[in-house]
């Protein structure tokens, strides 16, 4: 029966949205993440249950043509408010609404119904960062005010805004109730780590959790992990460069050998390697040694770790899957000399071998080993070391949004340099737009591509390793054509790709 007064009231509201050409708002997405419930209306609107009223003076109403809606004005006039327009909603988001409102924020008390309207919040605020592709979840809760930000293609902006009360309570929720290892009590004043598996819009996903305590409260942030066996880029479509395929495909197909990928964090590193492993051919045995898992590949056994057992940290994991018989290894990160050993071990012994490392460039990888305690003798061996990669993500431009570099308002005081620097190719520039632009969320960035650096380890390369001459290795490789990801990032400035603006912030300053 309740199903079927559900279908009735969207099917009211269709034909209402139809008829004066409206939206059906849905989730807190459609609406400005700043227009929270009004508190001077919110005691009326709880007690109709179908209609809730914005700090703009916008009335949602699940259904726009009742009298509830005409009543709502006639309260709204009597308190010396304005009514703004009526905008058709889903119950289901005017619900949410209502339980955003301020009221009862000393309430310290979660009975069970709480905690369902929160988990509800929770997989809804999931659900719209699916929609949304966004990478985190930022949850900041503060005395006044909780703000949700989400970050897309490394840029945060803002979802929405709820009471400070309702960001506790759905933190509380995601730690107590939701976690695969659910803590006893959600403390904000600790910091708190997480996994959490959930099953949104029909798709198996993974979370990680973390939270932090702040001045005033705390800040969760959640990483959306994977959503499952999603359409796997090829390298090509990552940013890398023909050339730059052909030596990494060189390498995939070598039958022994260490393969290294480099960048800072959250650089897109764990995705080339994934787009790697989609290269190797099927009739080779691939482990991942992961923490945690965050890519699924269709064609390898994946292996998550523990780094609070010794017996399951990234080495031993290591250790025990050369004994499984494998062609190809993927260690997830080098961090420490215990499993730089086991990399080269692997490599030794006849494995094709990936990994990843914290460095700045690609010739850079080969002091951080050393840093680790393994010998340039034993890195200049032809069996260890094959290819060596070093990248970084860097925006690209909405282009409904960018435009010309000369008329952006954010690039006028150096606009004589930039003149100075690219010459006649300053009209083929374009910079950040971002006025109320929807496709971008007003950012201006559509995407982000990799720059990258792409180092064969040839016979001479292993001759300036093993001499630890890492400056004579760099002049060798520019002689030989060798392009940086500060040149490449130049490349996509002069294509009107990316904001010169936004190559600084990842190259440092052009000159």
């Amino acid at each position: 029966m309740k199903a079927m007064e559900t279908q009735g009231q969207l099917v009211q509201l269709e034909k209402y949205a139809s008829l004066l050409k409206r939206k059906i708002l849905t989730t807190q997405a459609d609406l400005d993440p700043h227009d929270r419930p009004m508190v001077e209306m919110h005691l009326w609107c709880e007690k109709q249950d179908d209609i809730v009223v914005l700090s703009s003076g916008m009335i949602l109403a699940s259904d726009p043509s009742s009298r509830s809606v005409q009543n709502c004005k006639i309260v709204m006039t009597g308190k010396g408010l304005r009514p703004g327009k009526v905008m058709p909603a889903t119950p289901e988001l005017i619900s949410l609404l209502l339980g955003n409102a301020a009221e009862g924020e000393n309430n310290s008390e979660v009975d069970d119904s709480t905690i369902s309207v929160q988990q509800n919040r929770l997989r809804l605020l999931i659900s719209e960062a699916l929609r949304d592709q966004v990478s985190d979840i930022h949850i900041e809760v503060r005395e006044d005010i909780a703000h949700i930000r989400f970050r897309k293609h490394g840029e945060l902006y803002l979802h929405a805004e709820w009471a400070p009360r309702v960001g506790r309570e759905v933190a509380a929720v995601a730690f107590n109730k939701e976690t695969d290892h659910a803590v006893s009590h959600f403390n904000p004043m600790v910091p708190q780590n997480a996994s959490m598996p959930m099953h949104v819009d029909g798709m198996e996903i993974r979370l990680r959790l973390a939270s932090l305590p702040a001045h005033g409260g705390f800040d969760m942030v959640m990483r959306i992990l994977t959503t499952g066996y999603e359409h796997d880029l090829t390298l090509a479509e990552l940013g890398y460069t023909e050339e730059q395929v052909q030596l990494i495909s060189k390498a995939i197909a070598m039958p022994h050998g260490a393969v290294l990928v480099a960048g800072p964090t959250g650089s897109g590193k764990t995705t080339t390697l994934a787009s790697c492993m989609l290269m190797v051919r099927p009739d080779r045995k691939i482990y991942t040694i992961e923490d945690p898992v965050e890519k699924l590949i269709r064609n390898a056994t994946q292996v998550p770790i523990n780094t609070e057992k010794e017996d399951r940290d990234f080495a031993s994991m290591g250790r025990a899957s050369l004994r499984m018989d494998p062609d190809v290894m993927v260690l997830g990160e080098l961090r420490d000399e215990d499993t730089a050993r086991v990399l080269l071990r692997a490599a030794i012994t006849g494995h094709l071998v990936f990994s990843t490392v914290h460095t700045h460039t690609a010739t850079a990888i080969i002091t951080r080993l050393v840093d680790m305690g393994i010998s340039t003798l034993l890195l200049s061996d032809p069996s260890v070391l094959v290819c060596l990669i070093c990248q970084r993500l860097i925006p690209t431009l909405c282009t409904y949004c960018a435009v010309p570099l000369a008329k952006s308002p954010a690039h006028q005081t150096r606009l004589a340099e930039w003149r100075r620097l690219f010459a006649k190719e300053l009209k083929n520039l374009r910079a950040r737009g971002a006025v109320h632009c929807k496709h971008c969320k007003n950012t201006g960035v559509a995407g982000r591509t990799v720059i990258a650096e792409v180092v064969w380890v040839d016979e001479k390369s292993r001759e300036f390793i093993q001499k630890g001459d890492m400056l004579g290795w760099d002049k060798y490789l520019r002689a030989q054509g060798w392009v940086n990801y500060q040149v490449r990032a130049l490349q996509l400035v002069r294509q009107g790709i990316c904001d010169p603006l936004d190559a600084e912030r990842v190259i440092g300053s052009i000159e």
